[in-house]
């Protein structure tokens, strides 16, 4: 079993407890209600039934009730983290690429459906294994969430950006034409190479670079993984020619 599916079967459990504390603590709420009614049928039993039991049950009732409730809410905005999580690179905070995969095949789709166009651009950061023989993984790592992170300040709202792995990203861009995406893409390869990062006496970070490739569906690829397969191979083209 591994962790994650051991965290969900506790979440599990915490919540049946809960529903159960909350479902038994409303039964028996009922059952004392309906003898205080029992008892009130007799001649001025009614206040005394009343300032006998009244307060504590009111008490127990919405003590154990709120108690499920904030169990319950506490499990909810796990269980939505965890959601969020599974969708989330853990080293640069940016979309995985198990929701890149999603959002290609729903804006392919659109795309199809709209008669629009839809780009997706490859980005391979250059140089980055460089950071990591000289500085250390750590600082590797720093670099790449700090890129990440300045990619997502130059792409256009509604774009939605994802790391496929290693040094590579991927930008979705809906109703966006390949010349369209190109202008972002310029954007984003100065901002890269304007990248520095101080290091004191170890030296200084400021020789990254970025190859891009750009495609566009429907006219490039009539499924994601061939449009994802185009924009690599310009990729590759780019890096080949030197430019």
């Amino acid at each position: 079993m591994d962790l994650s599916t051991h965290d969900e079967r506790l979440s599990q459990v915490a919540e049946d407890r809960a529903r159960k504390l909350f479902w038994g603590s409303l039964l028996l709420s009922v059952l004392i209600i309906v003898h205080m009614v029992y008892q009130a049928q007799s001649p001025g039993g009614l206040l005394a039934v009343i300032r006998t039991f009244l307060p504590p049950v009111l008490l127990w009732s919405l003590t154990m009730t709120a108690y499920s409730f904030c169990t319950l809410n506490s499990i909810a905005r796990q269980r939505a983290e965890q959601l969020a999580n599974a969708f989330t690179d853990l080293v640069t905070g940016v979309f995985n690429l198990e929701y890149l995969k999603s959002c290609l095949e729903h804006e392919r789709k659109r795309a199809v459906e709209m008669g629009t166009s839809a780009a997706v651009v490859y980005a391979d950061l250059v140089h980055l294994e460089q950071v990591n023989q000289s500085f250390g993984h750590a600082v590797g790592d720093i670099v790449l969430k700090a890129i990440a992170q300045l990619i997502a300040g130059h792409v256009r709202r509604g774009d939605i950006l994802g790391r496929v792995g290693g040094d590579e990203f991927l930008i979705v861009m809906p109703e966006t034409t390949v010349g369209e995406a190109e202008v972002v893409v310029k954007a984003i390869r100065k901002a890269i190479r304007d990248y520095r990062l101080e290091l004191g006496k170890r030296g200084t970070i400021d020789f990254l670079n970025c190859k891009t490739g750009v495609a566009a569906f429907p006219a490039e690829g009539e499924t994601p993984m061939e449009i994802v397969a185009v924009a690599r191979q310009k990729l590759r083209e780019v890096g080949a020619s030197g430019a």
